[in-house]
């Protein structure tokens, strides 16, 4: 986990904090997944975490329109076994990207858009593995005495939100997407890891549910 010591925390702007990603790594090393779809690369933060924490055999398939993105994942990750960069929209997924396998953890992470990100669900949906894992970034609020300059200056060129206690809800289109799903796949339950007493971005999980793993494992 040394890797983790380079990320940032309070003042993260769009990458994963480095709590969050200390949360990622140890989700993914207590479940083990096979394929793992990653929706939003930027500078690769997520996705070096990503590769840290999965088993040599696992794939990790990454989505990003950006050329920047694209180039780095080139320059940085060239040839990086259990890799894949795909230059395209996220709703452009195919299942022929990772060889049909079944997808065990879906990380949403990119354009922030409800109307994508309810395509992109329902694309990816039908190619879910049993107990597969959605895992959505930017889900929490931001407590006002938490703001740094760095946020003061996001808040002020992006379309927030406050909530009725003044919390500033910082994308609010990620909200609205796990409402979707919950609403409309009542058969996902989710687990939200919010907090106001730091600056957090938030992170939301949901797995089909409820119940424990059948006897067989």
């Amino acid at each position: 986990m040394e890797h983790l010591q380079s990320y940032d925390d309070h003042g993260a702007i769009g990458p994963l904090q480095q709590d969050e990603a200390v949360a990622l790594f140890g989700l993914v090393r207590a479940l083990r997944p096979r394929t793992v779809v990653e929706f939003g690369f930027f500078h690769g933060h997520s996705a070096f975490n990503f590769l840290m924490a999965l088993e040599a055999d696992a794939l990790l398939a990454s989505y990003d329109v950006d050329d920047g993105s694209r180039d780095r994942a080139a320059r940085e990750f060239p040839q990086r076994p259990g890799f894949r960069f795909f230059h395209k929209s996220q709703e452009d997924f195919h299942p022929d990207d990772v060889d049909g396998r079944p997808l065990d953890l879906v990380f949403f992470d990119a354009a922030h858009f409800l109307d994508l990100n309810q395509r992109t669900f329902e694309r990816v949906r039908p190619h879910l593995a049993p107990g597969a894992w959605i895992a959505i970034h930017d889900t929490g609020v931001w407590s006002p005495e938490h703001l740094e300059p760095v946020h003061e200056e996001f808040i002020a060129t992006m379309p927030i939100e406050r909530t009725r206690e003044g919390r500033i809800v910082h994308q609010p289109g990620e909200r609205e997407f796990v409402r979707w799903i919950l609403e409309h796949f009542p058969e996902f339950q989710a687990l939200h890891l919010h907090s106001c007493r730091t600056l957090r971005h938030g992170l939301t999980f949901l797995q089909i549910g409820p119940g424990f793993p059948d006897e067989a494992g």
